[in-house]
């Protein structure tokens, strides 16, 4: 028993010496050489650590950008904003400069947005700085605005030949530009147009604007009245018109004074309001009418229940005031054109269809009573929602064919046009 345990114990010594043995031989260093080799990396030494070099004109650029910025972030006064406002346009003006061709250019043209933006920033700013005092209010935020917009169209260019007036439909669906252009094409002399259109103007608001607040000198050759029944409807509260009466800029007026830029404006007069209403006094609106969508969010309202027209009354306030526009414009030697705008097909049921019906004959009269125009499109663009931000507000796409299409009206007789 003795022997058999001597036997085993010396088998398992010489099976680990072996064992050891061969491990060792695995391992040792003269082997190495028959292992693969990864293959040499560059050193730094073979990497060029020189960076590319920017363009001139590029650099230059950033230069002017940071100057900009740097501006910016001082600025207060409307003369230093002004400043911001040159420098990201000299920026903007290099980064143009770096050649087509030039590997830079798109990095050039990338940063081109970044410095639109702030030179939009700087814009803004400058403009809320100088906004000039014109007025105290006269109880409509877009009137104040307008006013302020008109009286400094006037001071650059004159009063001009047409004056657009009416609410917001005439405001936003009539372009003044538009207007100009269609007619240079016809060989008139340059006419000149401005949409001094303002929210919820009524007949008595358009009689208040003409005799009240524009003097002799600020009016036109031609006045271009453009709306609709809303305007004439006496049965309906004039909301608009009673917060003229109230206002702290109806007390000015009847004082005497007249809207008037800075120095001269009122010493009560508050800064003009500011919005999208651009230099001729046109609202550009983009929406376009879609019946599937815009229901979604505005309830449909059929005429039967329109407080536009309950109650419907064409003979009262607002006749007057008509008329007394009339007898002031021929007064003036001013002729008057009055311009029924389209209105949706959505928009005309057959409640509306007939109070409108009653409108137009009314028109009829008062135009024949009162020696004026009339231009009468009411149902022109039924099944045409293109031309529509909503069911009765012409968009811009709206605006452009109005203008156009009015420019060769041949009942109007434009100021140059020979009669």
């Amino acid at each position: 028993m003795t022997r058999r345990c001597a036997w085993r114990a010396l088998v398992i010594g010489i099976s680990l010496w072996l064992a050891l043995g061969i491990v060792s031989l695995a391992y040792s260093p003269s082997q190495s050489s028959t292992l693969p080799t990864l293959p040499t990396l560059p050193t730094l030494a073979q990497v060029d650590p020189s960076p590319p070099i920017i363009d001139l004109t590029l650099k230059r650029a950033l230069q002017t950008g940071e100057l900009a910025d740097s501006l910016a972030a001082t600025a207060e006064t409307a003369q230093q904003w002004d400043q911001v406002v040159e420098t990201w346009g000299a920026a903007m003006q290099q980064l143009q400069a770096v050649p087509p061709d030039n590997p830079q250019r798109v990095f050039a043209q990338r940063q081109g947005r970044d410095y639109l933006a702030k030179l939009a920033i700087a814009q803004r700013q400058s403009e809320f700085a100088s906004r000039p005092t014109v007025f105290p209010s006269v109880g409509s935020p877009v009137l104040d605005e307008q006013l302020g917009v008109y009286l400094s169209y006037v001071a650059t260019f004159g009063p001009p030949d047409v004056l657009i007036l009416g609410s917001s439909r005439a405001l936003q669906g009539l372009d003044p530009q538009v207007l100009e252009t269609a007619l240079s094409r016809q060989d008139l002399p340059t006419v000149r147009v401005y949409n001094l259109g303002v929210n919820g103007a009524t007949a008595q608001v358009i009689n208040f604007l003409l005799q009240q607040v524009l003097s002799p000198e600020q009016l036109p050759k031609l006045l271009l009245w453009a709306g609709g029944s809303r305007a004439f409807n006496s049965g309906r509260v004039d909301r608009t018109f009673a917060a003229m009466l109230a206002s702290p800029g109806y007390q000015a007026l009847r004082q005497g004074q007249r809207p008037a830029l800075e120095p001269n404006a009122p010493p009560n007069a508050n800064p003009i309001p500011i919005s999208a209403i651009n230099g001729y006094g046109f609202l550009s609106v983009a929406d376009r009418f879609d019946p599937q969508t815009y229901y979604r969010s505005y309830p449909r309202v059929s005429g039967q229940y329109d407080g536009a027209y309950q109650p419907f009354e064409l003979r009262g306030v607002q006749t007057s005031a008509l008329r007394a526009i009339a007898r002031f414009a021929q007064a003036s030697n001013l002729p008057l054109v009055f311009v029924n705008l389209p209105l949706s097909n959505d928009y005309l049921d057959d409640t509306r269809l007939r109070y409108e019906r009653q409108f137009q004959q009314y028109l009829r009269q008062e135009a024949q009573a009162g020696n004026f125009t009339i231009v009468d499109w009411l149902e022109q663009w039924r099944g045409q929602n293109q031309f529509f931000a909503d069911p009765s507000h012409p968009n811009q796409a709206g605006a452009v064919q109005l203008a156009q299409r009015l420019a060769q009206t041949a009942v109007i007789a434009w100021p140059g046009q020979d009669p």
